[in-house]
């Protein structure tokens, strides 16, 4: 187990180095557009000159970039792999920790991540793959059959949950971990520190940690889309397009407000952050000069020093952001002339906080919270049914598409509410 924990950990460390590599690529392109406009404003030769170097400057960077982001790549391959190794190799019943699912975090059956389907969307082979044109004919002639289910393939799976990042705000930034069956996680509750002692002494029993079990379920999560007859006799690629995106897009939506606000096994959904939120922090602020301040302060309920967090970041409306606290980011002299920094808005930020955006928010309410404490589970595969009838007359057919999820906030403690009320 000791061993599964150690690689989860190195797997764990290396995605997190690839997607700042990734978001480095993303600046390069950005100023690589930026240098195609220069190029064309060019006219002197100097001006040609300085574009040339700062081209050769991306490339070089961009080589750099591949390199490593290839070496990462290998790594985690070499390491999901042994870890799959280790866990085929353990009995099976034994429990399954947080850590320890983090290689099935994006992988499907045959052992492919969501950047890998990424590539092989690039290069065309994903719509060649066996499994991907057996899916679609099968799709195709599945209205022909009475009652009949069809269990989407891992590929396409890893490409709608990829494709879930574009309509949801949470999803990506929450833990997420696939699972069969009901499921039990061991987390260690115990922060704090541990004690010095001889070499060869043994650890005090109060050492040992506080283990507390999470228990998880499996809702089920459903939406009905509509496909005009006509697309289904057209290529894989027009239809995979519209039928990943449309239950991505329709799964998103219900687990972001799920998140948020779900209410737990009651109401057969996952438990929301915000009802698990200790009273200690929810508080109000009041709305007069001092609002960014007092707002800001409310940080240290989550951040007390007491243990490390992860990003903290902050949930809200974007009436909220605009309404409330866009304003603080523009500053202007007495001429009104702006002397500080505008705010960017494609990346909003809160005195250096960033800001996610989220419409099953509260106006006027602000979470702040370090999203990697709630665990997602996804719980099976994702399955596709149909039916003629609805809109027969239409010449459309009804397509359903369901998952099973569950999730938490394991630690509630990592997340505060903050509203914004009048000043009296």
């Amino acid at each position: 187990m000791l061993r599964q924990l150690m690689i989860g950990k190195k797997i764990e460390q290396r995605k997190s180095a690839l997607a700042e590599l990734l978001e480095q690529e993303r600046g390069l392109d950005l100023r690589s557009a930026n240098l195609e406009a220069a190029l064309e404003e060019a006219n002197t030769e100097e001006e040609i000159s300085t574009v040339e170097g700062e081209v050769t400057t991306i490339e070089n960077e961009r080589s750099e970039l591949t390199a490593k982001k290839t070496t990462l790549e290998g790594e985690i391959a070499a390491l999901e792999g042994e870890l799959e190794q280790l866990n085929s190799a353990a009995p099976s019943n034994t429990t399954r920790s947080n850590t320890n699912q983090s290689n099935q975090n994006e992988r499907g059956a045959e052992g492919m991540n969501k950047l890998q389907v990424r590539e092989l969307l690039k290069t065309g082979e994903y719509y060649k793959r066996s499994e991907v044109v057996e899916f679609y004919e099968k799709f195709k002639n599945l209205r022909a059959v009475s009652g009949g289910e069809l269990t989407i393939p891992e590929v396409v799976v890893n490409r709608i949950m990829d494709i879930m990042g574009d309509f949801t705000t949470l999803y990506p930034l929450v833990d997420k971990i696939q699972v069969k069956g009901t499921t039990r996680i061991l987390i260690d509750s115990d922060t704090s520190a541990a004690t010095w002692i001889e070499q060869s002494a043994a650890l005090p029993t109060g050492d040992v940690g506080t283990i507390t079990n999470v228990d998880f379920d499996g809702f089920k999560v459903g939406k009905v889309t509509f496909v005009d007859n006509y697309l289904l006799q057209d290529s894989i690629i027009n239809l995979d397009a519209y039928v990943t995106k449309k239950i991505a897009r329709a799964i998103a939506k219900a687990l972001d407000l799920a998140i948020i606000k779900g209410t737990g096994s009651a109401n057969k959904q996952p438990g929301g952050v915000i009802p698990a939120i200790p009273a200690g922090n929810k508080v109000n602020v009041d709305e007069d000069a001092d609002l960014l301040k007092n707002l800001v302060k409310q940080i240290g309920l989550i951040d007390t020093g007491d243990d490390s967090v992860g990003e903290i970041v902050a949930v809200m409306k974007r009436s909220t952001y605009y309404n409330r606290l866009v304003g603080y980011s523009i500053q202007v002299d007495s001429s009104g002339n702006i002397v500080g920094k505008l705010p960017n808005l494609t990346n909003p930020d809160l005195v250096g906080l960033r800001v996610v955006f989220n419409n099953n928010m509260d106006a006027d309410k602000v979470l702040f919270g370090d999203f990697s404490q709630y665990t997602l589970v996804e719980r099976e595969n994702i399955t596709i049914d149909t039916s003629t009838h609805v809109k027969f007359t239409e010449d459309q057919t009804a397509f359903r598409g369901k998952g099973r999820f569950d999730g938490k906030p394991v630690k509630a403690g990592a997340f505060a509410l903050v509203t914004i009320v009048p000043a009296v």
